[in-house]
């Protein structure tokens, strides 16, 4: 049997629909074809979950430790109080502690390489506050230290990534500056080469604000973002930009760049959710982990009805998988790189980045 890579899943809010999303996925055969799932949570949560909902010829192989997991079953390591009480539909502060215990827990498994990814289920906005953070993003960057670290978003059309992500709307402006946004361009440059192997990505930078495009800047633009994506371009980063995000989407630009990088959260996660949004999920750059997570809240209106759709879930398991095997297959490039010929002899990267740039504004243009 192939060595298939073991995906890890923490429970999320036990009174959300985690349970139910995880359920259905690990229900059908084909997810162990290409991944061995490990749970980390509560049999006996899981166990309360498969009988509410009815679900028949289900169940969970109980282990201690990854090492012991079943390859052809979804598997369960039990890593919170059993006796946590489940009050489907709302979120408690004692649900809230048991999912960011079992996200602790599943996190220190991940960093012995026990799992190989981790894919982080829906869980109350309240549990991470717990921690004194805002966000997933925001406890990854805490954890591993590495405050650049940032969420991109994924679906088949469209990869999206931040300057700012989970602040109040009037704080924006302030994060806003050339330092931030140049850092945030050379992290998403270097996550589309490591994790989705593209090798001179081509990055659309959106501006600050409304009816704004490469001829008729504001004071933001003109001081800030276009300063910005000069400094980056000098390290040869292909960016191109600010364009006005209405125009943007609108006229499906997008699709002409290999991502986005917003200048807030909303004005990259509205659009992002219209396109193509059930093959989209996330994933946390710029943290030694590979770890991701679908798009959906904890669903607490819809808890235990069996309505939730489990696909981003399977997205993000998906999403999680490929990341690790395109990082591991570059990682192997670079200590095993093939013969670097140049046979444009006179040519450099930055002639070929002015090039490749003038080339997608004429397209654009055009």
């Amino acid at each position: 049997m192939e060595n298939r890579l073991k995906v890890g899943i923490t429970q999320g809010d036990v009174n959300g629909i985690s349970y139910e999303l995880i359920i259905k996925l690990l229900a059908e055969n084909r997810i162990c074809e290409l991944c061995t799932p490990v749970l980390y949570g509560s049999p006996k949560v899981a166990a309360y979950y498969r009988k509410a909902l009815n679900v028949e010829n289900f169940s969970l192989n109980t282990i201690r430790e990854a090492s012991e997991a079943n390859p052809k079953r979804g598997n369960v390591v039990n890593c919170v109080d059993d006796n946590v009480k489940v009050d489907i539909g709302q979120e408690t502060s004692e649900s809230d502690a048991a999912s960011m215990t079992a996200l602790a827990y599943a996190l220190g498994q991940l960093d012995k390489e026990a799992v190989d990814v981790l894919v982080v289920t829906p869980q109350g906005n309240s549990s991470f506050a717990l921690e004194e953070v805002g966000s997933l993003t925001e406890y990854l960057s805490k954890r591993y230290n590495k405050p650049e670290a940032m969420s991109i978003l994924v679906n088949d059309n469209i990869k999206i990534g931040f300057v700012t992500e989970y602040v109040k709307f009037r704080d924006v402006p302030h994060q806003i500056t050339v330092k931030n946004i140049e850092r945030k361009l050379n992290l998403l440059n270097d996550a589309l080469k490591l994790d989705f192997t593209i090798q001179k990505p081509k990055i659309a930078v959106l501006g600050l604000n409304p009816q704004v495009d490469c001829k008729q800047l504001t004071e933001e633009e003109i001081n800030v973002i276009h300063p910005a994506i000069e400094r980056a371009r000098e390290k040869g980063v292909i960016a191109i930009g600010p364009f006005a995000a209405d125009r943007f989407f609108a006229e499906q630009m997008y699709k002409k760049f290999d991502a986005v990088l917003a200048m807030y959260h909303d004005q990259g996660a509205v659009p992002f959710s219209t396109i193509q949004e059930d093959n989209g999920a996330f994933y946390v750059a710029g943290v030694p982990v590979v770890c991701t997570s679908s798009l959906d809240d904890a669903g607490y209106d819809i808890a235990g009805q069996g309505v939730a759709d489990e696909q981003g879930l399977r997205n993000a398991v998906y999403l999680a998988m490929d990341v690790f095997n395109n990082r591991q297959q570059n990682l192997f490039l670079q200590e095993n790189p093939l013969p670097h010929y140049d046979i444009a002899s006179g040519s450099n990267e930055t002639d070929l980045n002015v090039e490749q740039i003038e080339g997608v504004r004429e397209e654009i243009d055009d």
